[in-house]
């Protein structure tokens, strides 16, 4: 009788436990995908969310710009992003993602004078004077796995010429690893392939803590037009640079807000013109005297370093890069050197070629 009993309620009982295991786990997907729905807030558009056994898929994901000024009308656009949560950690004060799946996207990134902007309408704090104080901050995010494949990033730089630098990369493979939100005071590793204006190649490898800018990365370029990088070679000016193109290996250190990048620099086929005035009559004047045409297509190399504290209102990367790509052109027709020119002959003319390259 007894053991007829134990049959009975395990006959009832495992169904019902089933079933109630399955449903607390529905209700867990259902909760995650709530909390997405109100991080996208009031910018994000989605035109379906599913959710099944296994994980949570958005179709056609879209972040409005967040702000006015913004280069493009939308901050991330996907086809389909696939989210895989830790079950076990839906209902606890942290939630595990074990990863994300971004499919087909295009992202726009702004550097102006505040740092560089990615995604601010997900990723920046709410002005303090216009949240509600009573809207919760959200859970703590651990999200063990970020790929994204076959997409495209607008990169806009609004801080070395009048007009914003685009430099579009597409065709990429980005992997990051360990990414802690809201605080992202964690290391991150970053591995990220693209191509750079439909040529040029760009390896960057790493990691970094996006709260503080402490990194260890080591960037590696190759086959870039040298057009599309002309701001940062001659300051604030236009149409020096004909043709060329650029290869570099870069490692790059943040210590305590500390930079210290050495790399390695190779222009090859480098064509100038259009320069004026003194700077241009100049640099004719010494490659001919050197037997140089200035427009020379002979490959330069360069060994370089950037360094600089970034808290000190004097650094500017900005003019870091300038001096070195001034050095590297400087080179190319026999002028570059180390040390002080003051003392050389013509060194006034070599100063003036030099601070045609803001150095």
């Amino acid at each position: 009788m007894k053991l007829h009993k134990l049959r009975l309620t395990l006959l009832i009982g495992l169904p019902l436990l089933a079933v109630a295991l399955v449903a607390g786990y529905y209700f867990a997907l259902h909760t995650l995908k709530q909390q997405i729905v109100t991080a996208l807030g009031q910018t994000g558009e989605m035109g379906e969310l599913r959710v099944n056994l296994s994980h949570i898929q958005i179709d056609k994901l879209r972040i409005k710009a967040s702000r006015a000024g913004w280069p493009t009308p939308d901050e991330f656009r996907a086809d389909q992003v696939r989210i895989t949560p830790d079950l076990r950690s839906l209902l606890s004060g942290t939630i595990e993602v074990q990863s994300i799946t971004v499919e087909n996207a295009a992202m726009t990134v702004l550097r102006g004078q505040a740092g560089v902007k990615i995604l601010p309408a997900l990723l920046e704090k709410p002005n303090p004077r216009t949240a509600d104080a009573a809207s919760p901050s959200g859970p703590n995010v651990h999200i063990h796995r970020i790929t994204m494949r076959n997409s495209r990033v607008d990169f806009y730089d609004a801080t070395v010429a009048a007009r914003r630098l685009h430099i579009p990369l597409d065709q990429i493979e980005l992997t990051l690893k360990d990414l802690q939100l809201p605080a992202m005071d964690e290391a991150v590793a970053l591995q990220l392939q693209a191509r750079v204006a439909a040529q040029g190649r760009l390896d960057l490898t790493g990691q970094l803590v996006p709260a503080n800018m402490t990194s260890d990365l080591r960037l590696k370029l190759s086959s870039v037009p040298v057009k599309l990088l002309e701001p940062y070679l001659f300051k604030g000016k236009a149409g020096e640079v004909r043709g060329g193109s650029l290869a570099m290996d870069m490692h790059a250190k943040v210590v305590q807000r500390k930079l210290n990048a050495p790399g390695h620099l190779t222009l090859t086929q480098l064509e100038l013109g259009g320069l004026s005035g003194l700077a241009r009559e100049a640099l004719a004047a010494f490659a001919r005297a050197k037997g140089l045409d200035a427009d020379t297509k002979r490959p330069v190399d360069l060994d370089f370093t950037l360094q600089g504290n970034l808290d000190d209102s004097r650094f500017s990367l900005n003019d870091a890069i300038y001096a070195q790509g001034g050095l590297a052109v400087l080179k190319l027709i026999g002028l570059g050197g180390s040390g002080d020119n003051a003392d050389k002959p013509g060194a006034g003319i070599v100063n003036a070629i030099q601070g045609l390259f803001g150095k």
